[in-house]
């Protein structure tokens, strides 16, 4: 069983057989039915999901590997428009549940963080990546969206922006990357937080 593989067989088990894909969905179709799900903003350029019959998502985020082995081996890979792209392969399974959450701050170049209600995290899970639908909301302000959970299907070295940058002679952290295991991926779109102090609110 290769990883793509195993990696739906688990999603799989967590969400029904009625999440199951079929044959070549893995493949970057731009949305074709049935992944036909948008969230109508950047995020649409690399990733495909639909729309589970509990009001929910599956499917997949799509990385493109640059071509660079740092220095520790690990090879580069990155967000990329996959209508462009020569090559887009499935970095992770996604399962996305959705989840009001209030815009707090962005540090570039990291992704921009979000207070979300503990109590609407999904249990069992490990979902730590939300995005919102539409239009990106303004710090202080609520917006509607979905909390996802990603299993990653491969191992590379993740860099989310300027990955055309890395070097080979550095290591994937030293390029400002993340390793990337397969399994649950808890670490590589990490954005959520579940208080936030009020002094501190925008």
């Amino acid at each position: 069983m290769n990883i793509v593989t195993h990696a739906l067989a688990l999603t799989l088990l967590a969400t029904g057989p009625s999440s199951a894909p079929s044959s070549g969905a893995t493949t970057w179709m731009d949305h074709a039915a049935p992944f036909s799900f948008r969230f109508d903003n950047e995020i649409d350029m690399h990733q495909q999901t639909r729309v589970t019959a509990d009001g929910g998502l599956f499917g997949f985020l799509y990385v493109a590997f640059t071509g660079t082995v740092t220095r520790d081996g690990e090879r580069v890979a990155t967000h990329v428009d996959c209508n462009t792209a020569p090559r887009c392969t499935v970095g992770w399974v996604i399962n996305g549940s959705p989840v009001g959450a209030e815009m707090l701050f962005q540090e570039m170049p990291d992704h921009p963080v979000v207070l979300v209600d503990r109590a609407d995290i999904p249990q069992p899970g490990a979902f730590s990546h939300w995005h919102w639908k539409g239009a990106m909301p303004m710090p202080g302000a609520s917006s509607n969206g979905y909390l996802l959970q990603l299993f990653a299907t491969d191992k590379f070295c993740f860099i989310h922006h300027d990955a055309a940058a890395a070097q080979s002679s550095k290591t994937c952290r030293e390029n400002g990357g993340l390793k990337i295991r397969p399994g649950i991926d808890a670490a590589s779109h990490l954005n959520i937080v579940t208080s936030f102090p009020a002094a501190l609110a925008p």
